[in-house]
């Protein structure tokens, strides 16, 4: 599958100073194989928390946007042009053997969650699962959690021992609101090899504590050796050919992480057999 857009023909957004991204929706598939629809690119919360680089100094999401010149600080909805647009990616994305895609890689769809379930409404005739990445910068309101049942959708909370204790707080509060409004609701935890200093126990510790709340999926930090937790030695880093997307230099806290394509991937995103992906003809309103 293409990484161009599949809906063209428009005029191309022109922003006012830094370069943003797109207001259209588009489908791509990554390098791991994944299908991507992000109803939202950039990360305003995130790139003010954290304006070095985002999420622990290693987004590759704002690195790639640096790199083509794209304001990654401002977060853009993407939007469906038309009927007719919506029609062409239903039929480009029937025919794909994934049984599920991802919203989340290149932005955070807590930015407009109104706007992101209305695209995930629009999608449930695709009969694959939407998979939502989120770190609940902007809390889901209860009717909105409701929403996101109906859908079918499954959430993954994105979590580190690398968030702030009152981060982590937060995201364990949504992870088990989640979870009480019937949604499937994992933990994605972005893991490390933490050493042995005094630092890096107290996270490892905790590191612990989140993958003992299944159900989990570990996603190891790729880093680069510029990372001052890898100058300071607090964590490890290590050099896998065989790591697909985001770079070779990870922080590896077990052999057993996986790191190749989605098709292999005994994760599956918290995608199972037994989630439910809305019925098409159902009735749905929105408050």
């Amino acid at each position: 599958m293409s990484h161009q857009p599949y809906f063209e023909g428009m005029a191309p957004f022109q922003p006012h100073g830094p370069r943003r991204y797109q207001p259209w929706l588009t489908v791509s598939e990554n390098r791991k194989g994944v299908l991507d629809i992000d109803t939202v690119k950039g990360c305003t919360h995130g790139m003010r928390f954290y304006p070095r680089g985002g999420c622990y100094g290693e987004c590759y999401a704002a690195r790639t946007a640096t790199r083509y010149g794209i304001d990654f600080s401002v977060a853009v909805s993407r939007q469906f042009c038309g009927r007719e647009h919506l029609g062409t990616l239903i039929k480009k994305l029937l025919p794909t053997p994934a049984r599920w895609y991802r919203v989340g890689t290149a932005g955070d769809p807590c930015h407009d969650w109104t706007h992101t379930i209305a695209v995930l409404r629009g999608l449930r005739w695709t009969k694959k699962t939407p998979v939502v990445i989120t770190k609940h910068w902007v809390v889901l309101t209860d009717k909105q959690i409701d929403d996101l049942r109906w859908v079918g959708a499954v959430v993954n909370t994105s979590i580190s021992a690398l968030d702030t204790d009152r981060e982590i707080r937060h995201r364990l509060t949504q992870r088990e609101r989640i979870r009480a409004g019937g949604v499937r609701s994992v933990l994605r935890v972005v893991t490390c090899d933490f050493t042995a200093s005094e630092w890096a126990t107290t996270r490892r510790e905790t590191q612990d504590h989140l993958l003992s709340l299944e159900p989990i999926i570990d996603n190891p930090l790729r880093v680069r050796r510029s990372n001052p937790h890898v100058l300071s030695g607090d964590i490890r880093a290590t050099r896998r050919q065989d790591s697909i997307g985001g770079g070779k230099l990870v922080s590896l806290h077990s052999p057993a992480a996986y790191l190749g394509t989605c098709q292999a991937c005994p994760d599956q995103c918290g995608v199972t057999d037994g989630c439910r992906v809305a019925d098409p003809d159902a009735t749905f309103t929105f408050q």
